[in-house]
């Protein structure tokens, strides 16, 4: 039987949600405040923004370790 994945709480506010619906081409300069000087990273896709809050599992910029 296939497994349903359920997108995290909020994740119509994350970058890879975001992204995927085009903010990137749509609005690029709400995408630019998004990202700007980033101080997270998200551990399950790469992306950086500045507020943890709009990544899946984010973590501090410069201390992901697998």
């Amino acid at each position: 039987m296939p497994t349903t994945h359920t997108p995290c709480k909020n994740h119509d506010q994350h970058l890879c949600k975001l992204t995927s619906d085009g903010l990137h081409k749509s609005d690029p300069k709400k995408y630019h405040q998004l990202v700007q000087n980033p101080e997270y990273v998200c551990k399950s896709c790469g992306r950086v923004a500045v507020s943890k809050e709009n990544l899946c599992t984010p973590v501090k910029l410069g201390s992901f370790e697998d």
